[in-house]
């Protein structure tokens, strides 16, 4: 299970925030997706920055190599805490298991503070008789090889399914879609059986009922799903599985730079403001400087064992 401990903040005094001279001039923060909606919490921190530490948040987009060109900027970024990287599960506990010429390790950062964590969601289409996570397992080792649709190889939500198929002893086949949209369009319809991915994804389209949600990788029931049990729940209890964004900064940025920077991310994330602009998926409860280190060895350690188990590849 990944699981660690949250440090969460009281609200902070936003002067105490705005002395010792950091900072004095705008922040920087490299995203490595394009422009759009995905960037609302960065653009969120940026808001209450502005407001506790005195100074702006510039947003530089970098999309590209599964957020390996934002990451590798970051990485050799000045170390004076003007240059912040936003990170994610892929960035730093799955793409150093995936291509072994990566040019950036852990250590080359100075990981600030977790922003969000969701689980990945597990559905079924309405076309077939499936509803629970034991009935689908039994029609799965009837029909080997049935197809699951994801966001692409070596997502968080193919890693889940192949951890699921490690535990279980049955065989899906990972189905790689440019995008989420798709996969629920072929859910409804039955083109595909059966989807892993983002549950705010799924949300607006539940009440059609063309489509069941049959278990969640989170560690409790979501507050959005009461029915819906987990994975911890129906398979095992090892099966707790989240995905992040966080932001991170150079290594070697000065430490009391990195408690200030860290600290009011922290208090962003924590804002009530936060809190309405997040899905019901999501959770907001900051893991901080080297709680956030942990938690990155310990998926990095996990998800290498399951990648070399069970031969998965970005290919």
């Amino acid at each position: 299970m990944i699981a660690r401990r949250s440090l969460l903040l009281a609200p902070l005094a936003t002067p105490a925030l705005a002395q010792g001279g950091f900072p004095d001039k705008p922040i920087r923060l490299i995203y490595p997706f394009a422009p759009g909606a995905g960037d609302v919490f960065a653009r969120a921190i940026g808001e209450r920055l502005r407001e506790t530490l005195g100074q702006p948040l510039v947003i530089d987009n970098r999309p590209g190599a599964n957020t390996m060109l934002a990451a590798e900027a970051a990485a050799r970024a000045p170390k004076d805490g003007y240059t912040l990287g936003w990170v994610a599960t892929s960035t730093l506990s799955l793409n150093p298991n995936f291509y072994p010429n990566i040019t950036y390790r852990l250590e080359d950062f100075a990981p600030l503070c977790v922003v969000y964590r969701a689980p990945v969601s597990f559905a079924v289409t309405a076309e077939l008789p499936i509803h629970t996570v034991a009935e689908a397992l039994e029609y799965i080792r009837r029909n080997p090889g049935a197809g699951v649709g994801s966001v692409g190889n070596g997502s968080s939500p193919h890693l889940t399914m192949e951890w699921l198929m490690s535990l279980t002893g049955v065989r899906l086949e990972n189905v790689a879609y440019r995008g989420e949209q798709p996969i629920v369009t072929d859910l409804i319809t039955g083109r595909i059986p059966f989807y892993a991915g983002s549950t705010n994804t799924l949300l607006p389209h539940l009440a059609g009922g063309k489509f069941r949600i049959l278990a969640t990788s989170s560690p409790t029931r979501l507050a959005a799903l009461p029915d819906v049990p987990t994975f911890a729940e129906t398979v095992s209890p090892v099966l707790v599985q989240r995905y992040w964004h966080g932001v991170v900064a150079p290594a070697g940025v000065p430490a009391a730079i990195l408690r200030r920077l860290a600290e009011a991310i922290a208090e962003a994330v924590g804002s009530e403001e936060m809190r309405r602009r997040a899905t019901p998926d999501l959770l907001l409860e900051p893991v901080l400087l080297d709680d956030f280190a942990a938690l990155v060895r310990e998926e990095q350690a996990l998800y290498g064992r399951l990648i070399r188990e069970r031969g998965i590849s970005v290919a």
